[in-house]
């Protein structure tokens, strides 16, 4: 158990976890489907006796969970370290030569986009970014335009933004390039396992996500493709249908598996009760003068809230929730350490010092109203503790 209560023997409250989105704590039986093979002797993949049979199907298995899961066939999922490697192969494997032709994107994307886009843009390829509103969604009537007169060759939207959990208008944005040229992916690291999502629905092609976003293990993840990509990123033998050469993570694709499974069966049960967190916190936020939620008015997953408060710096309020027990997050994990404004509510147009305050909660399974009441109870009495001046200030 993650979270727990203010101990009875004791003052020091004991730690509450609300930093989700930057990485959640292994499910039990996510742990229980890994551990045979950890301990056991595990044969590789790619051999042809009995141990490496045994980890070929789990590795099989595990593929169809992620299709069963994504409306996708079980052939178009390839394995990879995390999302950011998947990522990385989207933008670097499956781009034509033509450098004219731009790859379109957005301002509000994770950096395991924007840093690659950087790169090829670095080497001649054209990139088109998309800027959000002050909801922090794609202006669809400005990107329409854009997209018309483009003739991209890759169209690549986040689903659910990691700081801000704004869900982007994906489908709609795919409706307005030209399918028989042009690729749509979408980074749905944040969203997949949370929220419903199927592929052919949705009417996209490519789709990247992460495992240890959804309670399973760190260091994998999937890139779901039907193309296979003009370059690999990782050579070497023919793992992955000879898209990504090197021995597979078999305790790591099957602990994705596991985490993939486990989302779809709780999928609804999940929204529930994550969705009650975030409403019952946004509400008693409410209480405490000047606070700002980024992105309120527009469609969110259910688990996150990106605030901020006028009078309070974001890393210095981050330190005094941590002392008091309360781990949250700054915005991308990526960037923990960056002390410079959001480039995601940058785009949105948000002010520098109050960006410079943003605080993000992203609550998990295992969190309970408790704790977020005595999230609240902490804030005010940080607040509380200000000169009356600032305070009113902030009014």
């Amino acid at each position: 158990m993650i979270c727990a209560r203010i101990s009875t023997t004791t003052a020091k409250p004991m730690p509450v976890y609300l930093d989700h989105n930057a990485t959640s704590p292994m499910h039990p039986q996510v742990v229980d489907a890994m551990l045979p093979f950890l301990q056991n002797p595990t044969g590789n993949p790619s051999s042809l006796h009995s141990y490496g049979r045994m980890a070929r199907s789990a590795i099989e298995s595990a593929r169809a969970e992620v299709a069963n899961l994504l409306g996708c066939s079980s052939s178009a999922v390839i394995f990879t370290s995390g999302g950011t490697e998947a990522n990385n192969l989207l933008l670097k494997g499956y781009v034509d030569q033509n450098l004219e032709r731009p790859i379109v994107s957005s301002e509000i994307e994770h950096p395991s986009i924007l840093e690659p886009l950087r790169q090829l843009q670095a080497e001649g390829q054209a990139v088109i970014l998309l800027k959000p509103d002050h909801d922090g969604l794609i202006d669809l009537q400005a990107a329409a335009p854009i997209l018309a007169s483009a003739d991209a060759q890759l169209l690549s939207i986040i689903y659910a933004n990691n700081e801000t959990g704004v869900i982007q208008p994906v489908t709609e944005l795919a409706g307005l390039v030209n399918r028989d040229t042009c690729l749509v992916h979408s980074d749905a690291t944040q969203a997949v396992g949370k929220i419903p999502l199927d592929m052919a629905q949705l009417d996209i092609d490519a789709l990247s996500f992460s495992a240890h976003k959804l309670r399973g293990p760190q260091g994998v993840g999937a890139l779901v493709v039907n193309r296979k990509p003009g370059n690999v990123l990782i050579s070497g033998g023919h793992q992955e249908s000879k898209r990504r050469g090197g021995t597979e993570n078999v305790a790591g694709i099957v602990g994705l598996g596991k985490a993939v499974q486990i989302a779809r069966l709780e999928m609804e049960q999940k929204h529930h009760h994550l969705k009650q967190l975030r409403d019952f916190f946004e509400n008693r936020l409410t209480t405490i003068p000047g606070s700002v939620v980024f992105g309120q008015q527009a469609p969110r997953l259910p688990n996150t809230t990106y605030f901020a408060l006028p009078y309070y710096h974001g890393e210095t309020l981050l330190m005094e929730l941590d002392r008091a027990g309360f781990a949250l997050a700054s915005g991308s994990a990526c960037h923990s350490a960056v002390t410079a404004p959001s480039h995601v509510l940058t785009a949105m147009g948000v002010d520098d010092n109050l960006a410079l305050n943003a605080i993000r909660v992203s609550f998990g399974m295992d969190n309970s109203l408790n704790d977020v009441e005595m999230l609240i109870v902490k804030l005010q009495q940080l607040v509380n503790t200000l000169p009356a001046v600032i305070r009113q200030a902030a009014v």
